[in-house]
């Protein structure tokens, strides 16, 4: 198959999610998106709003990370992190789920964790993604 470049950047989620990242980086990476027309950009939560306000009509659209990055908050924090990302202006939610509960076999605790999420973020009509970090279980796995 033959893409062209807007098919291509299309496609493309771009994500500032480095700990490290200052808000001038951040700025920067959300310019640099427009710039490109990505699909998206993913974002940490604190910046989803100013970062709503760069993307404002660009056609690009906001993700925002939850429980990012292990997934260990609870439930109903993950929930409220929801709630507010949307009402800052996320159109996408991209949630981790609970590592130590999957790799517990606790599939009931993230079913439910996972729900909660998705309704909430239904609830402002924005969509899910639900990360596994394998990398963290390939460290705890010895591989």
């Amino acid at each position: 198959m033959k893409y062209s470049y807007a098919e291509m950047a299309g496609m493309i989620d771009h994500s500032l999610l480095h700990p490290t990242m200052t808000d001038q980086e951040l700025e920067e990476g959300c310019r640099v998106a427009v710039a490109y027309g990505v699909a998206s950009v993913c974002i940490k939560p604190y910046y989803a709003r100013r970062a709503a306000e760069l993307l404002k009509g660009s056609g690009v659209k906001l993700g925002v990370v939850i429980g990012f990055p292990h997934g260990n908050s609870t439930t109903e924090v993950k929930r409220f992190e929801t709630e507010t990302a949307c009402r800052d202006g996320a159109v996408e939610i991209d949630m981790v789920i609970n590592i130590g509960k999957a790799l517990s076999g606790d599939w009931d605790y993230v079913g439910s964790d996972v729900r909660a999420v998705a309704d909430e973020a239904h609830e402002h009509g924005a969509k899910v993604k639900v990360i596994f970090e394998t990398i963290t279980w390939r460290r705890r796995r010895g591989t």
